[in-house]
C-alpha cells in the first residue's frame, strides 16, 4: 500500500468495482456493463477485464484505485462469511484483495458506495475487521433483478457526484459548445452584415450584391442558427426537465428568427433593398443574442 504515495496525482475519473468472485461475480459483471453504458466502459475497472496478462496484479489494483473517484463494493449474501481453503474467514485475512481494496479506498478518502444484491444486508461493525469498520457507516444501495434499470440509474446518479461526466453529459457538453459557438458566429456575422447594410442604405439601387455581399455568405448567419437549433433539438431528450423549456424556446426562436427575416427580405428587397438588409440582419443579430441567453439558461445538463 505504500506504493500509492509514489505516483503523481491523477484525475479521479474512474469507478472501481470491488467484489468477491464466488459471491457476486455475475452481478459485478452485469453492473460493470450497465455503469459502462452510463459513464463509458473505459472508465469502469473490474479486475477480470481491467488487468493485462503478465501485469503485476497488486500494482495494477493500486494504480486503478488511485485513478478512481468512487469504489462500488458489491455485497452478496456470502460476502461476510466467505471462507478460504483453510476455513478462515477471508475478511480477516490481511492479504485478502477485497478487504485490502476497501481499506485503501477508505484510507485515501475515496467515495465508497456499498451495493447490496439478492437478499444481502449491510454488515454490522462488529462483523468487520478494524480496517473495514468504516464501511458499515456508508449508506448502501440495493440493486435487484426486478428493478435493475431503475436501481442502476439511481446508483449512477449517486456516483456522478464524485465521478462527473456521464456519456449523456459528455454528449450534451459537445452539443452545447458547438451550439454556443455557432450562435456567437451568427451574432458576429449578423452585426457585421447589419453595419454594412446601414452603410449601403444611401446609394441608389442598393441590394444584396450592390452592398458587397455574396448571397451564400449573407446566408451564413442563418445557416449557423439552423444548425445550432438542430443540435439543441437533438439534445432535448437527454436534458434535465427544468432546463428543457429554455432549449425548446431557443429552437422555436431559431425557427421564427430564420423564417421571418427571409420572408421580409423576399417581400421588400425589390422595393427597398437597403432597408430590407438592415431589417434582415438586425433581426438576425437580435435573435442570436436572445438564443445565446436561452441556450445558456438551458445549461445542457443531463437528466
Amino acid at each position: 500500500m505504500a506504493r500509492l504515495g509514489r505516483r503523481a496525482p491523477t484525475a479521479r475519473d474512474r469507478i472501481f468495482i470491488n467484489y468477491r468472485r464466488d459471491d457476486s461475480a455475475g452481478f459485478a459483471g452485469r453492473l460493470a456493463d450497465s455503469l459502462g453504458a452510463w459513464f463509458g466502459p473505459e472508465r469502469i475497472f473490474r479486475d477480470v477485464s481491467g488487468i493485462d496478462y503478465g501485469e503485476d496484479f497488486e500494482q495494477a489494483i493500486d494504480d486503478r484505485l488511485e485513478e478512481s473517484g468512487a469504489v462500488v463494493v458489491v455485497i452478496g449474501e456470502r460476502w461476510v462469511s466467505a471462507a478460504g481453503a483453510g476455513g478462515e474467514r477471508r475478511l480477516d485475512d490481511p492479504h485478502d484483495y477485497v478487504g485490502r481494496e476497501i481499506s485503501v479506498a477508505l484510507e485515501n478518502g475515496v467515495a465508497v458506495v456499498p451495493v447490496l444484491i439478492g437478499n444481502a444486508s449491510m454488515p454490522r461493525p462488529e462483523e468487520l475487521p478494524e480496517p473495514l469498520k468504516a464501511l458499515a457507516k456508508r449508506n448502501a444501495i440495493t440493486v435487484s433483478d426486478e428493478r435493475w434499470r431503475f436501481d442502476v440509474e439511481r446508483l449512477a446518479k449517486v456516483l456522478s457526484i464524485d465521478v462527473p461526466g456521464s456519456v449523456a453529459q459528455r454528449r450534451l457538453d459537445r452539443a452545447k459548445w458547438l451550439a454556443l459557438t455557432l450562435i456567437v458566429v451568427t451574432g458576429t456575422l449578423s452585426v457585421y452584415a447589419f453595419c454594412r447594410a446601414v452603410l449601403a442604405w444611401a446609394p441608389p439601387g442598393g441590394g444584396l450584391r450592390a452592398s458587397g455581399y455574396i448571397p451564400l455568405i449573407a446566408a451564413a448567419p442563418f445557416i449557423a442558427m439552423i444548425i445550432a437549433a438542430t443540435l439543441t433539438l437533438n439534445a432535448l431528450p437527454a436534458m434535465a426537465p427544468r432546463q428543457k423549456k429554455f432549449g425548446l424556446a431557443a429552437v422555436a426562436l431559431a425557427a421564427v428568427g430564420t423564417l421571418g427575416p427571409f420572408v421580409n427580405y423576399a417581400l421588400t428587397n425589390v422595393a427597398q433593398p437597403a432597408t430590407s438588409l438592415v431589417v434582415t440582419f438586425g433581426a438576425g443579430a437580435i435573435v442570436a443574442m436572445v438564443m445565446l441567453a436561452l441556450l445558456t439558461l438551458a445549461g445542457f445538463r443531463a437528466k
